[in-house]
């Protein structure tokens, strides 16, 4: 599909709902920082980005660079100003990739609490496997019993044996109220404000925001947009309305739940539905 002059291809499957992909080719759009539930792999194939993460800081990257990022921890990645850039992305659901991981003997990739650092390589072997990959992933000539083989081989063989994965200094403070949090976030059809987590968990209002902010690098009402918009992903591709869709998820309008979609994943509910709708159609 277009998008502000840009190709963006999205491909996922029902067979496989533990992955979805997507490509893009002289993008403009522009993320603001955002999280996911899923563990990230993502690649610059043309231009150069400024990846940005609470734990990293600020990096420019270039064509060739591959980008591991944790659940659930903030991050931005968009093309340097007045530039367009050319970028894959991969979203694998966490808990899948630690049983993947578990079976190959490596340690957890996932946590409630995130417990890895974003990491960046440029490794030119690192690159090609994992956009020879997504490429098999796209391919509609091959099914999906093949197209899962060549995940699971590409994953275990060519790129886990080259990821050093950063532990994060261990938190203490409140954890078991944060893990609360989480949860009551999670089970929550509206949005929470600060006082009902507080009463929640006996925390004051500021050290809720200060362990959101220590934990995840992000507040939490930013922590619960990306909830919602995650979760409005499953919706789309499940085909639900969209206006009853942004009521359900507890935004104050269509316009807003539409502004906040875009501004997390650099495309319009209406273009996602519409993309997904036509990978069901051929599947």
């Amino acid at each position: 599909m277009k998008e502000q002059g840009a190709l963006v291809e999205f491909w996922s499957d029902p067979h496989m709902p533990y992955v979805e992909t997507r490509r893009a080719c002289a993008s403009r759009a522009c993320y603001k920082a955002h999280s996911h539930p899923t563990f990230s792999i993502g690649t610059v194939d043309q231009g150069n980005s400024i990846f940005t993460s609470h734990f990293g800081g600020t990096q420019q990257i270039d064509a060739g660079t591959l980008v591991l990022v944790p659940a659930h921890v903030e991050h931005a990645c968009n093309p340097v100003p007045d530039q367009a850039w050319s970028y894959q992305m991969m979203h694998l659901d966490a808990h899948w990739l630690n049983q993947l991981l578990q079976e190959t003997a490596h340690k957890d990739a996932y946590q409630d609490i995130p417990q890895f650092k974003p990491v960046l390589y440029k490794q030119p072997k690192m690159y090609h496997d994992f956009s020879c990959l997504n490429s098999q992933l796209f391919d509609t000539a091959l099914s999906y019993w093949e197209k899962e083989q060549t995940l699971i081989t590409t994953l275990t063989e060519l790129l886990f044996p080259y990821i050093q994965l950063e532990f994060l200094a261990p938190q203490h403070y409140a954890q078991q109220e944060f893990k609360q949090l989480l949860s009551m976030i999670q089970d929550a059809d509206v949005f929470l404000s600060l006082e009902q987590m507080s009463q929640e968990v006996q925390l004051s209002r500021y050290a809720i925001i200060r362990l959101f902010k220590s934990s995840l690098g992000m507040t939490p009402h930013a922590y619960q947009l990306n909830h919602k918009i995650n979760d409005a992903r499953t919706f789309l591709k499940q085909g639900m309305d969209i206006a009853q869709l942004s009521y359900t998820l507890g935004f104050s309008d269509q316009s807003h739940f539409h502004r906040v979609f875009k501004n997390l994943t650099g495309t319009t509910p209406k273009l996602y539905q519409k993309q997904h709708r036509a990978i069901l159609s051929k599947s």
